[in-house]
């Protein structure tokens, strides 16, 4: 994945008079700015770290029964941490577009403009000088040209539009309002109907829907639906205008409809490498960060199914397996309202238990990897739950998400779920060892096939075998929030001789409260 180098700050520049725009300093809750300066920067370290089975509705109704939901709006974070650069050339938007539309994923170009009375572009005097000239043309930019690839579908559905910072009674774009391009944002989005560049929310989406949320290109978030800002408060005013500078900074965003990351699969067998960031414990120092560069490839688009070898080590297959072996026990599951009665080993004949990470270094650093993975936050993600299937044991065809309409008796159920506005929304799936014979993960519906007449049957559809080491994602809503019901999937029948260890990260479309993130980071 093409990208030029992240830019050294992306606090506004000051004005012509050498002062920031507000000096002022009050402190917002979901902001990073007041902390001191040794936790801001493990902050912009930590900004890529935080960021197939359905247990027993019992398990998350006990965990979640004693927390505290936290907020699913996040607000703009510390402008300390680097905004990566990733311009619209032809080459970087190969990595995110599509032949096909794809629901609830826009790609966005946002190129910030020196023009003159006539509209004509004046050039930059440092064209050059690629490694300051982006943020030398911020900072005199008078327009920005923004650049819509709806749908993130090839350039038969684009749309350009030039905003002139004066239309908005400011001369730079480096002192425009978020709220100047909020409204022309969603209504060329068909988000909205109303062309007013005020914020105004959809209240009757709210009611059914996670926010929308903008992400640069690779996976920062920079602003949602319902981050709100108070218009009597300077300093909210300046968070407000530094939104479009960073919009302008990352010049390629990612608007998705459902607020959470989804990395685009462009084509299947489209590879992008992704560095994955994280620390093995809270303790650990700024140095003592590691990193992981990991491949990840398309296996499927409907649904959207992708892999990545070697994510994890030989140590810590073993470590997870052994820990959970003792623990393991026939799996139930959360029976719908039609098969209320029935026995759970009618569709599923695994074994097996959930491990909290806390206290627990090495499960930590693998949450802390998942989430730098996936770009969403820890808080988002349930337990991990570890699978021992032996000889003949499988899991028929399913879904990881919760209908509300196959729940309507069950009022825990919709309580959970809040009426469908609360989901599964990705699944990382673990397999911790080899398989020589059956035990793959299969997705009968993959490419749009009909849905099978029998679920428990493995010989029609995408077959993942599995590999130690290797993980794979699957998401259970597309990028508008939507239940896909592609993205139905089984376990096929271990062979003789065989025994499949494997685990799996639930990870929702907001916080649920298992895991705490107790560090700021972009993607909270």
């Amino acid at each position: 994945m093409a990208a030029s180098k992240a830019v050294k700050n992306n606090k506004k520049p000051k004005n012509e008079n050498g002062k920031s725009k507000s000096s002022s300093t009050k402190s917002k809750p979901a902001s990073s700015s007041s902390l001191p300066l040794a936790l801001t920067a493990l902050v912009a370290v930590l900004a890529f770290v935080i960021g197939v089975l359905t247990p027993p509705l019992r398990h998350l109704i006990h965990e979640l029964s004693s927390s505290t939901e936290s907020s699913s709006n996040a607000s703009i974070v510390s402008n300390n941490i680097p905004i990566p650069h990733v311009p619209c050339t032809s080459t970087n938007l190969d990595n995110y577009l599509h032949a096909s539309p794809v629901p609830g994923l826009h790609i966005l170009c946002i190129e910030a403009l020196h023009l003159d009375n006539n509209g004509n572009e004046i050039p930059s005097a440092d064209d050059n000088d690629t490694h300051y000239s982006h943020q030398r043309q911020l900072q005199k930019s008078n327009s920005l040209r923004i650049t819509f690839y709806k749908r993130s579908h090839v350039p038969k559905l684009k749309r350009r539009i030039i905003i002139r910072a004066s239309e908005h009674g400011v001369r730079y774009v480096r002192d425009m309002q978020w709220r100047a391009l909020y409204g022309r944002i969603v209504t060329e989005l068909g988000l909205s109907s109303s062309s007013s560049s005020s914020i105004n929310i959809d209240i009757e989406r709210k009611k059914n829907k996670q926010p929308w949320a903008i992400y640069t290109a690779l996976g920062q978030r920079i602003v949602g639906e319902l981050d709100h800002y108070d218009t009597n408060d300077d300093d909210a005013s300046n968070d407000d205008d530094n939104v479009v500078y960073q919009m302008a900074s990352s010049e390629m965003l990612l608007f998705t409809e459902g607020g959470n990351w989804i990395w685009p699969g462009v084509q299947i067998g489209f590879r992008r490498n992704v560095t994955l960031s994280t620390l093995a414990s809270q303790s650990q120092s700024q140095q003592q960060q590691q990193e992981q560069v990991v491949t990840i490839e398309t296996l499927s688009l409907q649904p959207l199914v992708l892999s990545i070898t070697g994510f994890l080590n030989d140590d810590e297959c073993d470590y997870i397996s052994k820990t959970a072996e003792p623990r393991v026990r026939y799996s139930q599951v959360s029976l719908m309202d039609k098969d209320k009665g029935k026995k759970s080993s009618e569709w599923r004949t695994s074994q097996s238990t959930f491990l909290n990470s806390a206290n627990d270094d090495i499960l930590t650093e693998i949450d802390n990897r998942v989430a730098s993975l996936t770009r969403i936050p820890k808080t988002h993600g349930e337990y991990v739950q570890v699978l021992r299937y032996g000889p003949g044991e499988k899991y028929d065809a399913h879904h990881d998400y919760f209908n509300p309409l196959l729940y309507k008796h069950d009022v825990n159920t919709l309580k959970l779920i809040e009426n469908g506005k609360k989901n599964r929304f990705a699944t990382v799936f673990w397999y911790l060892t080899d398989v020589y014979e059956g035990g793959e993960t299969i997705f009968p519906r993959a490419g749009g096939k009909s849905p099978p007449g029998d679920y428990g049957n493995c010989e029609v559809g995408l077959k993942v075998k599995p590999v130690r080491g290797k993980v794979i994602i699957f998401y259970s809503l597309n990028a508008a929030g939507d239940m896909d019901e592609y993205s139905l999937h089984g376990a096929c029948k271990v062979g003789e001789g065989n025994v499949k260890w494997a685990a799996n990260k639930w990870i929702w479309n907001a916080p649920m409260g298992y895991i705490p993130d107790k560090i700021t980071s972009r993607y909270t």
